[in-house]
């Protein structure tokens, strides 16, 4: 029963983030390193996946971890909390959705006014006719690619709202062997961004 409460808890919480992104509430806005909450959201993974491999990839991007570190090339505005889970809903659907000793890759990069956040595995992939239907509310995947009990269907959806909300984009190349989520962000320099308040 505790575990099914926590679930059903999880899945209102989930419900009530989406419907105050529909009704186009705004998001607390600040400077978001997208390389540091990389850095947490890999680390994280490694406990909760040990049976995968985690491997963070910063590109042009520099390491928030070096004191030394020019200005990270990886900074956008927006709201931490909801960027923060964008990062663990893509890593848990990598982890939950692929075999044991599958292989994600995390990397963020800056693309001129732009930053990309990438997660990519070398699993399965994803099949073609969900697809068209990833980022809807409770599309679930089949058995070819999951692994373990099912989610409610809604952490993509959740991905995607967010993702919207700050003015980006998200896009999956579901290819077997090279499944790739990107999400490209706005930085502080371009003209599209989140909503503030």
């Amino acid at each position: 029963m505790e575990s099914e409460a926590r679930r059903m808890t999880g899945l209102v919480e989930d419900m009530l983030l989406l419907a105050r992104l529909d009704a186009g509430r705004d998001l607390d806005v600040g400077e978001v390193d997208l390389a540091a909450l990389a850095v947490d959201a890999v680390a994280d993974a490694h406990v909760a996946g040990p049976d995968h491999v985690w491997r963070l990839d910063l590109g042009g991007a520099d390491d928030p971890r070096d004191d030394d570190a020019d200005q990270p090339g990886a900074v956008v505005l927006g709201d931490e909390p909801r960027l923060r889970q964008v990062l663990v809903n893509l890593l848990s659907n990598a982890r939950v959705h692929t075999p044991a000793g599958t292989t994600v890759v995390v990397s963020v990069t800056a693309d001129g006014d732009d930053v990309l956040l990438r997660v990519a595995d070398d699993g399965p992939g994803i099949p073609e006719p969900l697809r068209s239907r990833l980022f809807e509310r409770f599309a679930r995947g089949d058995a070819s690619r999951n692994r373990a009990a099912g989610s409610t269907g809604l952490g993509l959806a959740i991905v995607h709202a967010v993702v919207a909300a700050h003015g980006g984009a998200i896009e999956v190349d579901g290819t077997p062997g090279r499944t790739t989520f990107t999400v490209r962000l706005p930085g502080p320099g371009a003209r599209s961004g989140p909503a503030t308040r």
